[in-house]
This record gives structure tokens, C-alpha cells and sequence, in this order.
């Protein structure tokens, strides 16, 4: 498969966050949005008008056979997403999919021999946050010692969404088809926890539903939700360092996400606001925080379709795809490989049989 100069043509499977969110920013960023589809193709077809994108298929096999398509851009729920992505990669086309891998380590695992295959192929995950600024300077002060040897890490992102009964039974309530808050967002976390600080050595898990039924709206009829509202996890990492984990849709307000790292020698805060601040030195630990900019300057938020931090992350992970691909590279460091993907879907995997055995679980 040969990618045109200077521009790289994404093909998109899905119409909800890829219209909210993915073809805004990937557009932003320097790639074409050059095919959709969706399960309805209805849908597909409102988004391709809004956006001018000049494909639309009635399926995702049609879709990933386009000559005229270089990316396929999975972003489906997780049951899914194995066969599609292996499917891609057959095809020859490079693969972005949605997170997490899949539904199970088996799935996760066929994916990245998928990916193995074709060596030649981008085969990542959109765990775009490895891409926001912020949390990449974070990294990089981590790794270069700016907290001596991390003793704790507290990570959480806390919304309101669970809460209200009235919500209607999706997907996102069904834990067969990969939903809850800890395939959701706690994939996200458990991702940059291992991308910052390290590998996980043990989980231990507890899980929550907060409304056993919702009313399923295709058939006006209760059924019972099976996918967590709320999770809680305990890290042990490889360092020595320990680390809880907080995603959940039961809080009171919309919150956002926080992360602080503590270590021997000084402590950094990523807080709700998305600032970074950090103390170390005679600051350290009863002085003030101190505003830490990026290294490099943030996007212009008013550009982007939404403000959240997964806009500003697309946005810089578009880019970087579109500057790998668009000159022959196809492996992008900082981004999560599948067999990052594999790793994180073990972590969660590891965190629901904690849950299920009350139990530490080793990784």
C-alpha cells in the first residue's frame, strides 16, 4: 500500500465520538477525512455532509478494501474491534482503534499478532492523552528525576453521567459488549500509568453498579446493566511505587481528571483544570506549587470541537500520524502499540477477576 504525498486519507468506522471529536481534530491536524461508515449508514451519511467527506459505505469490509483509504480509524465499541482491526490490517491499511483493544486478552492478543504480520503497517491505539502536552512534559520530568523515585501515584476522573436513572440502556451499560467506566476511562489511566511510571506488577479492584436496570429505548423494556458505573483500583508497580486508581460516572459534579505523583525528592500535580505544578528542592514538600508550562505551546482550545483534554490529545496525535505517514514512517514511538494495548487489556482483565476473587492479582 502506497500513501499519497503529503497526504494521508482516514477512513472512519463509527459516527458518534468520530464526528464529536476525531474528525475535527484529524482534519486539524493535517490528515483528510476521506471515507465513513456506520452502523446505520443514515448516519454516516449526515456526517459525511457536515464534515464534506466524499466517501460513504454501507459497511466497514467495504470500507476497508477502499483503494482511496490509508487509515482506518476504528471507533466502535470493543466487541468489535478485533475483527475489524485484524480485518484492516489483512487489507493492508494502517490502523487506529478505539481503546480498549478488545473485549478480552485472547482478542487483544489476536490483534497484535495481526499487527506482527505486517510489520510495515501503523498499528496504534487512540490513547490520545500520550499526546497531550501536559502529560507528556509530566512524563518527561518523571523520567528525568524531577521527583527523585516516585513513592505514590493517585489517579482519578470522576463525571456525573451514572447517576441519573433515566439514562437509556446502551451499549456503555453492557458489560458483554465492553462497556463500564473501567473499560472507558480506566483504560485510559491504567495506559498512561504504564506510559509514565512503569510497568504494573498487581491489581487489586473493586467494582460498583449504581443503577441495576435501564430501559432499553428499542424496546421500551427494563433491562439489567451488567458494566461497572464505578471502579476503584490499587497499583503496585515494578518500581516499588504504589498507586490508586479512581474512574467513575457516580459523582455529584463533573470533575475531570487528576493525577499527582509523589516522590523522594519532589511531588507534580495535574489538576482538574488541566494545569501542571510542581514542587521539589527547599519547596519541597511544605512550599508552594510552581506553574510548569509545556515544552511545546498548546493548540488554541477555540479551534477545537469540544474542550476536553481528548480534543487537545487528537489533535496532536492526528498530527504526528499525519507526519509519519505522509513521509514514509510508519512507527510513531510515543504512541500505544498493540502490544501496549495487549498490556493494558491484562491490566483490566487482572482488575475484574480482583473484583470477582476479593483478591490482589498478579500481572
Amino acid at each position: 500500500m502506497q500513501t499519497s504525498e503529503r497526504t494521508v486519507r482516514v477512513g472512519f468506522i463509527g459516527a458518534g465520538w468520530t464526528e464529536r471529536v476525531q474528525i475535527p481534530t484529524f482534519q486539524l491536524g493535517g490528515l483528510t477525512a476521506q471515507a465513513i461508515c456506520a452502523g446505520h449508514v443514515e448516519n454516516a451519511q449526515r456526517v459525511a455532509q457536515r464534515w464534506g467527506i466524499p466517501e460513504v459505505y454501507a459497511s466497514w469490509q467495504e470500507l476497508i478494501t477502499a483503494e482511496t483509504v490509508d487509515v482506518v480509524s476504528i471507533v466502535t465499541p470493543p466487541y468489535l474491534h478485533r475483527e475489524m482491526a485484524v480485518a484492516a490490517l489483512q487489507a493492508g491499511k494502517h490502523v487506529i482503534c478505539e481503546k480498549p483493544a478488545a473485549l478480552n486478552v485472547a482478542e487483544a492478543e489476536a490483534m497484535l499478532a495481526a499487527a506482527q504480520a505486517a510489520p510495515d503497517q501503523m498499528a496504534i491505539l487512540d490513547h490520545e492523552l500520550r499526546f497531550h502536552p501536559l502529560r507528556a512534559q509530566l512524563r518527561r520530568l518523571v523520567r528525568n528525576g524531577y521527583v527523585g523515585n516516585v513513592l505514590t501515584v493517585n489517579m482519578d476522573w470522576r463525571y456525573p453521567y451514572r447517576l441519573d436513572p433515566a439514562t437509556p440502556f446502551s451499549w456503555h451499560h453492557d458489560a458483554t459488549r465492553g462497556g463500564g467506566m473501567l473499560a472507558a476511562l480506566g483504560s485510559h489511566l491504567l495506559d498512561l500509568a504504564r506510559w509514565i511510571f512503569g510497568r504494573i506488577e498487581a491489581i487489586s479492584a473493586r467494582l460498583q453498579i449504581g443503577h441495576y436496570y435501564r430501559t432499553d429505548p428499542a424496546t421500551n423494556t427494563p433491562q439489567q446493566v451488567t458494566a461497572d458505573d464505578h471502579a476503584e483500583l490499587w497499583l503496585r508497580f515494578h518500581s516499588g511505587a504504589q498507586g490508586t486508581l479512581v474512574v467513575t460516572g457516580l459523582d455529584p459534579e463533573h470533575r475531570g481528571m487528576a493525577l499527582e505523583v509523589v516522590g523522594t525528592d519532589g511531588a507534580l500535580r495535574l489538576d482538574r483544570s488541566d494545569r501542571l505544578w510542581g514542587k521539589r528542592g527547599a519547596a519541597f514538600p511544605n512550599g508552594e506549587w510552581e506553574p510548569i508550562e509545556p515544552e511545546e505551546p498548546l493548540v488554541d482550545r477555540a479551534q477545537l470541537p469540544i474542550d476536553t483534554p481528548f480534543a487537545v490529545g487528537s489533535y496532536y496525535l492526528a498530527r504526528a500520524v499525519a507526519g509519519a505517514l505522509s513521509t514514509g514512517v510508519t512507527t510513531l514511538p510515543d504512541a500505544a502499540s498493540f502490544y501496549d494495548g495487549l498490556a493494558v487489556q491484562r491490566a483490566l482483565d487482572a482488575a475484574r477477576r480482583s473484583h470477582g476473587e476479593m483478591r490482589w492479582v498478579q500481572l
